[in-house]
């Protein structure tokens, strides 16, 4: 249960709690960041499929009674939710890679 209010809006109450939302205002689903971070992994390695991954999570879901039929609004949703995961997750990985740079040549042009 998340409490909404225009101070803590919903979508860093998800990511708090290690969930990537479906949409950047007003969430209706959101997966879990591991969840996501293997299927970007697994993208890799095979190509990346999307309906696949949503029909397969909903079967197991459903066989455990937990998530009602979403039909095509829950691959858009997850096609959705890892395509910005996977754009933070680059931009992070350019931002650290790049400040590391800056501090090895910040250090290197101290050394000198």
């Amino acid at each position: 249960t998340l409490a909404i209010c225009a101070c803590t809006p919903a979508v860093e109450q998800l990511l708090a709690r290690g969930y990537f939302p479906c949409a950047p205002v007003r969430p209706s689903l959101a997966f879990n960041l591991k969840l996501l971070e293997f299927i970007s992994i697994h993208s890799l390695n095979v190509a990346p499929n999307a309906t696949a991954w949503a029909a397969s999570l909903q079967q197991y879901w459903a066989r455990r009674g937990l998530v009602a039929e979403y039909g095509d609004t829950f691959r858009k949703r997850l096609a959705t939710a890892l395509h910005w995961y996977l754009v933070l997750d680059n931009c992070a990985e350019v931002s650290v890679s790049q400040n590391l740079h800056r501090t090895w040549v910040s250090y290197r042009t101290a050394d000198s």
